[in-house]
């Protein structure tokens, strides 16, 4: 098996322990929606920095150690949580510094994925790989979710912190074997590249635009519908964790059967298909609540969870295939670069507007404010269908772009 797999196996299990369960843990510590916005804010204001570093080491002698840092970093992510939960009150400090660490383990661990996903993809199997990764992710990320669950109800995070650290350990043990390091070496190949060069790239296809709002829709679903899930389970952790688990085994079903297909279907068209049924999903979102008849919850719950990670699915192939076309590596960057500015932006915004009621009033459940949240992201999310069009001119412009950098050699003149 490639370490691609490997790597994000582990890091799935991982991230279920804990990160998944950050939105919750700080609702659970007494923090507003509006201060889990402000978190989700820095954390991508640390992603962003972190980024200069991450690529320094990268483009260096260490390139390997960027692949240990978000094992170690993840170790330092559990740490902190286990002070923070020390903490009486509600600490602001405790606050930032967690959305710090939480950046940089999520810098450390997006980048390297991404690379190593892009070294065993092509345009002819890029869906396929990436319906098996998903499906991979699916599984082993709600074992740790249910993993985390347990531990999290009990108020165990000594052995929380122990179990992530031993699997980290292994994660990082992994890294010196000969063909890991062969893996991660030709992944990381791609010369360095500045920032200054990846704000001004330009391409037919709004990539810059679109991967910025990305931003917000990536944390959309990661924090807040957690805690709408979260909220609509009776705020009990272990009741979340099992309804994840109930999803992930149908979606991961539901995908086995599609996944075969999607490198034969034209990957534009099954975006802008993937486009609407995925603003469709916001819209569904808006409408679960704890009023709702179980069995419909669950079943409006699957729909979502699956018209997301068709979406995903389609967004990505289209992403990857693109990023064969020009400077692969540089075009990777200006996708973190430009989500996580988005993530910084966005996020500050909603808090911005919680905090001036215009989206949070005084004495509105959490769960309402929320659904009206979805209710204007199911329109947002037709943005996407930018990435899905470019004009003949930009098209060909695109393409002389692409053909001068093959002539020339040079990674660095598109950007």
């Amino acid at each position: 098996m490639h370490y691609f797999f490997q790597f994000s196996g582990i890091h799935a299990f991982l991230v279920g322990l804990l990160p998944f369960f950050l939105p919750t843990v700080l609702w659970q510590k007494g923090y507003s929606l509006t201060e889990i916005a402000v978190f989700i804010a820095l954390s991508g204001v640390s992603y962003l920095v972190t980024l200069v570093v991450w690529e320094v080491l990268r483009s260096g002698k260490g390139s390997v150690w960027s692949v240990r840092a978000s094992f170690l970093t993840e170790i330092l992510l559990v740490a902190g949580l286990f002070f923070f939960q020390q903490q009486t009150g509600n600490d602001n400090t405790g606050l930032v510094l967690l959305a710090i660490l939480n950046g940089v383990y999520g810098c450390f661990y997006w980048m390297a994925q991404r690379l190593l996903f892009k070294s065993i993809s092509h345009s002819r199997n890029s869906g396929q790989h990436f319906g098996n990764f998903q499906i991979l992710v699916a599984v082993l990320l709600k074992v740790g979710i249910i993993s985390g669950a347990f531990l999290l109800e009990q108020s165990s995070y000594s052995a929380l912190f122990m179990l992530s650290s031993l699997i980290s350990l292994v994660g990082i043990a992994q890294t010196f074997r000969h063909k890991v390091l062969s893996d991660i070496n030709s992944a990381f190949s791609a010369p360095a590249v500045r920032f200054s060069q990846v704000l001004r790239f330009r391409d037919g296809y709004g990539s810059r635009g679109v991967f910025f709002a990305d931003g917000l829709f990536l944390f959309l679903e990661s924090y807040f519908w957690t805690l709408s899930l979260y909220f609509i389970n009776s705020e009990s952790l272990l009741e979340l964790g099992g309804m994840m688990v109930i999803l992930a085994v149908a979606v991961a079903a539901l995908f086995k059967l599609v996944q075969t297909f999607i490198d034969r279907i034209a990957a534009i068209r099954l975006l802008r298909v993937a486009i609407m049924l995925y603003a469709f999903s916001w819209l569904l979102r808006g409408l679960v609540d704890d009023t709702m008849a179980t069995g419909l919850q669950y079943t409006v719950i699957l729909v979502v969870a699956f018209l997301t990670s068709l979406f995903r699915l389609s967004f990505n192939k289209v992403f990857f295939d693109r990023a064969d076309k020009t400077t692969t590596h540089a075009y990777l960057l200006l996708k973190s670069y430009c989500s996580q500015l988005g993530v910084a932006v966005l996020f500050g915004v909603i808090a911005l507007l919680m905090t001036q009621g215009f989206v949070l009033h005084q004495g509105q459940p959490p769960l309402e404010a929320l659904q009206a949240v979805y209710f204007v992201s199911s329109i947002l999310a037709l943005v996407y269908f930018r990435y899905s069009w470019q004009t003949q001119s930009q098209a060909a412009r695109t393409d002389r772009r692409i053909k001068e950098i093959e002539r020339k050699g040079d990674s660095y003149h598109a950007y």
